[in-house]
């Protein structure tokens, strides 16, 4: 990983009702931006996988505006998680924090790419850990906090079942703290995948 975080031990984790984290700055964004769509879709490289594999997603953006404007080529900071269900049931993440030696914010900025009009990008979005039975496999997402730092969750995806996740694209960084150019406005709609986890 590409961050010195703080070390999470994925145990335990409580169902929810529910799991919806939008950060300020990604109502920002998606308020600021001009007025170009990028429509998401996500993917998954395999139907199923043992608890063992590596989950491995890729996150499509296409422009389907009319002007070029700027995408994230990483999954940090880029993807929201709508809703997140194992056999139907909502998964709660584990959350922490962690810091980049040049700052998060430095981090999304230096891997925003421009996108013209009709052109697409594939954007991959693997789990990471599984090293042992504490450091459980789990997909991840994050956001830009206050003090330049990626406020994380982990999505634990080592228990078998059945997963289906919805998912947004937002712009990583507020409209004050983009770079020149001008941020995509992601399309409201999430984009879903499904996969299984087998216990071989």
């Amino acid at each position: 990983m590409r961050f010195q975080a703080v070390v999470v031990l994925l145990t335990g984790l409580l169902l929810t009702a529910g799991c919806t984290f939008l950060s300020e700055s990604e109502s920002r964004a998606a308020e600021d931006a001009v007025s170009s769509d990028v429509r998401m879709t996500v993917s998954s490289a395999k139907a199923a996988y043992t608890r063992q594999e590596q989950i491995a997603l890729s996150i499509g953006l296409t422009n389907t505006g009319s002007t070029d404007c700027t995408v994230s080529r990483v999954s940090e900071g880029a993807v929201t998680i709508v809703s997140f269900l194992r056999d139907g049931v909502p998964v709660a993440p584990a959350l922490t924090n962690g810091s980049y030696i040049d700052g998060f914010a430095a981090f999304l900025s230096a891997n925003l790419v421009p996108l013209r009009p009709g052109a697409s990008l594939s954007v991959p979005w693997t789990s990471e850990g599984g090293t042992s039975v504490e450091d459980r496999r789990a997909l991840s997402t994050s956001s830009l906090d206050n003090l330049d730092e990626a406020a994380l969750a982990f999505w634990a995806v080592d228990a078998p079942g059945k997963y289906e996740l919805s998912a947004r694209y937002v712009h990583p960084l507020p409209p004050a703290a983009a770079p020149a150019g001008s941020p995509c406005l992601a399309s409201s709609e999430a984009a879903s995948v499904a996969f299984t986890v087998t216990g071989g």
